[in-house]
């Protein structure tokens, strides 16, 4: 591993053990880099700011989870158990990271890198941008909000029951709304 690496990952360790002790907002730089005996300019060629510091964590161990062939060729609902799966495991640390808002935060970089996955997931359904666009968004803020009151609740439930609501409420209500005749297929369209 290479010295930088080395570097990101004692920091990056050092946070996650700090956010163990309180919450992010009560964390500064200045914590960060005392607890792990570098200087702040060491902590600024690598990360921007703290936030910076929580998603290159969050994007950095999701990708190895979720980065496995069987994960990656499997069915988008084992995406969903694997991403729920990794939240869960570290439950303490992204209900923290979550407790913040605002630009740069957790919150928003966790939004956008769904948005991009699930658009990328939902890609071959729809031929306009703009169709696809829209689908993106619904079903990643739709997601996002369960997933962040999942975890800020606690996470009680475990992560396959989580993903069996979440397909149930996905899949049931659409059977549920087409059945009424509220929403009409027109393969044309």
């Amino acid at each position: 591993m290479a010295s930088a690496d080395i570097t990101k990952r004692v920091i990056a360790d050092t946070m996650k053990a700090l956010m163990e002790e309180k919450p992010l907002s009560k964390i500064s730089v200045g914590n960060i880099v005392e607890h792990c005996g570098i200087n702040r300019n060491s902590f600024y060629y690598h990360f921007k700011d703290k936030y910076d510091l929580i998603n290159w964590i969050f994007y950095t161990e999701i990708t190895q989870t979720l980065n496995r062939e069987d994960i990656l060729a499997a069915s988008s609902w084992t995406l969903i158990e694997g991403t729920l799966a990794f939240l869960y495991e570290n439950k303490s640390f992204y209900r923290n990271a979550l407790s913040v808002s605002g630009q740069n935060s957790f919150a928003e970089y966790f939004i956008d890198l769904l948005k991009m996955l699930v658009k990328t997931r939902t890609a071959s359904m729809f031929e306009e941008d703009e169709d696809k666009d829209f689908v993106a968004t619904f079903f990643a803020d739709a997601f996002v909000a369960a997933v962040f009151r999942w975890l800020t609740d606690g996470a009680k439930m475990p992560p396959e029951k989580m993903v069996a609501l979440i397909r149930k409420a996905a899949t049931g209500g659409a059977m549920r709304l087409i059945e009424e005749g509220d929403i009409v297929i027109d393969p044309s369209t």
